[in-house]
């Protein structure tokens, strides 16, 4: 990485990273050829606060140019980062703290970044400050790294247990990001945009890293500006002429709402045909929510074979197989009679195999765990006596899928499979029926099997939703029945306080925690009173946290308006005042 970041220093210096607050406000600008000097003055000053070779550092990984500094800073350093997610407001602080300590405790890291989210906290590692804003030592040359060497540690997403660290060696994420950039084919005159928080591995890899190998322009925004703003994402995509982004399912789903609500002039405004690849991944692809989507964009450009589902890991860098650009997504029937959409062929680094349940090879279209060996998967998890891969050196993966004339369709966890009557259904069928529902949360479902019962654990957007109880819960039946194919009992069907379905750093459902709560009876279920308390405090939080996003959100928009009525104004007018064509 650090050769890379070297090259940087010269490329056009109009290229670099733009760092947006939202999607509205100006950007902060970093030009690529400023990097390696950044680098070596975060280096500096960290060798002076004594992080030496070897150091391990929690690095809580907030989207700031300082915060990224630091990162590489202290791969220049020698010094180990451990990229953890930040603190949230408004989330309680117990738990962050003890994620932390057990951080501490498992990898011997003492050492934490001093980032703007940790204020406040009382922690028990030792605070590491920031660099000062714009350190820099121009003319600096970054050191010389071994293959071997490690880089940085992150993180598996944690859906079944604590999350386990990844050595990524400098070797490694060479190969990863030169796989990545050989298979979209990019060129340094497309411009790239993501808001992925960066302790994932899809942001980090998929997001910053990859623009910097590429030298392409890399537009950043923080990842609560989605959450508030889903359609500033496509203004900015439109506006900037981006080509490229990497984004989860969620994205799409989480957009669409908003798409079906916009008014036609905001959707009339947009422009998205620069947009040349699109890599969907991270979680199991809503194909219903991806159809609504194109059909909802293709009058402003977006073409049909933009998205490109993709599959990977943290324990191997990132990617793993993904469908080539311009490429239309295939989707075909699964083995349990379910639609499944192709995540493209694995690499050609990769060798990829799939074991059945009993424990023989699959074949063509045969459900079995996907494993695997070679590439730039990692030798070991971090300082963990657990072995990642096996005597023949495959990885077994815990993901179900099959192949298909050589392509890899994901279907699912080992621990998302659901048996009734002999047949392996996944609970990501199941939540997506139910989330066809109008009163039902996208995304705030899970699908569990407890003592042989399958039971729906879903959040609902409306009191209404709870006063006509049974018949709610005869649409979620029937939504499942007719997707499906499966008869779920009336009172297995819950509708439950908000906040209580557990979820990863990455958004996965935790379904072993969750089934954990369920059947120790610490699932509540919601009363109409309970879920009007609820939606009144999330408006609240909203309106502190977006206020000042939607205001300039609807400021620019007022302007956009404004500035095409006055240029059609002045269109008309000949000089002198008078109106063309008027007598």
């Amino acid at each position: 990485m650090l050769d890379i970041i070297q090259r940087l220093e010269s490329v056009d210096p109009r290229r670099g990273l733009f760092l947006y607050d939202d999607f509205v406000a100006p950007s902060e600008f970093v030009p690529y050829r400023e990097f390696a000097s950044r680098v070596a003055g975060a280096a500096e000053h960290f060798r002076a606060r004594g992080v030496a070779p070897g150091t391990r550092v929690v690095l809580p990984f907030e989207t700031s140019s300082s915060v990224i500094f630091s990162f590489l800073g202290l791969m220049e350093l020698g010094a180990v980062p451990l990229s953890v997610k930040p603190y949230i407001l408004s989330t309680p602080k117990g738990p962050y703290r003890d994620f932390l300590a057990r951080i501490r405790e498992r990898y011997g890291a003492s050492v934490v970044l001093d980032v703007p989210s940790l204020a406040g906290l009382e922690l028990s590692l030792e605070r590491l400050p920031l660099p000062p804003a714009g350190a820099k030592r121009p003319g600096a040359k970054l050191r010389e790294v071994a293959p071997g060497e490690l880089a940085f540690v992150q993180f598996s997403s944690g859906s079944t247990s604590f999350p386990k660290g990844v050595p990524i060696t400098h070797e490694n994420l060479a190969a990863n990001l030169r796989m990545i950039i050989r298979h979209d084919y990019r060129t340094v005159d497309e411009r790239v945009t993501s808001w992925l928080p960066l302790y994932h591995d899809m942001g980090l890899i998929g997001g910053l890293l990859t623009c910097l190998a590429a030298g392409n322009d890399l537009l950043l925004s923080q990842p609560a500006s989605f959450l508030m703003d889903p359609l500033g994402w496509l203004e900015l995509i439109s506006s900037e002429r981006v080509a490229g982004s990497v984004i989860p399912n969620f994205a799409i789903d989480y957009a669409l709402k908003s798409l079906k609500s916009a008014d036609a002039d905001d959707l009339k405004r947009l422009d998205l045909s620069s947009v040349q690849g699109i890599y969907l991944g991270s979680e199991p692809i809503n194909i219903p929510n991806l159809e609504q989507f194109l059909d909802i964009l293709a009058p402003c450009g977006l073409r049909r074979d933009v998205f490109m589902p993709c599959y990977g890991m943290a324990e191997t860098v990132l990617i793993v197989a993904s469908v080539a650009r311009g490429q239309k997504v295939s989707v075909i029937t699964a083995p349990n009679g379910q639609p499944a959409i192709s995540v493209g062929r694995p690499l050609s680094e990769f060798e990829v195999r799939l074991r059945a349940e009993d424990g023989q090879l699959c074949g063509e279209g045969e459900l079995g765990e996907v494993e695997l060996r070679g590439g730039s998967l990692a030798p070991s998890y971090f300082l963990d006596d657990r072995p990642l891969r096996g005597d023949d050196g495959f990885y077994a993966t815990g993901d179900l899928g099959f192949q298909k004339q050589g392509e890899l369709f994901i279907t699912g966890r080992i621990n998302d499979r659901i048996k009734v009557n002999g047949q392996s259904f996944f609970s990501g069928d199941f939540e997506q029926a139910v989330e066809r529902l109008g009163f039902i949360r996208p995304g705030r479902t899970a699908v569990i099997q407890s003592q042989g019962r399958i039971v729906v654990l879903a959040e609902v957007n409306h009191p209404s939703a709870l006063e006509r109880l049974e018949d709610s819960r005869k649409q979620v039946r029937q939504s499942v029945l007719e997707t499906v194919g499966v008869t779920l009992a009336p009172q297995d069907v819950l509708f439950i306080r908000y906040g209580q379905l557990q979820k990863t750093s990455s958004g996965k459902l935790q379904r072993r925690a969750i089934t954990e709560a369920y059947e120790q009876g610490r699932i509540r279920t919601v009363t109409p009173r309970e879920l009007r308390a609820d939606l009144l405090r999330m408006r609240a939080q909203r309106l502190v946290l977006g206020s000042v996003m939607v205001a300039r959100q609807r400021g620019r928009r007022w302007m956009a308006s404004g500035k095409a009525a006055l240029s059609a104004g002045l269109l008309r007018l000949k000089p002198g005042g008078q109106r063309q064509g008027g007598r």
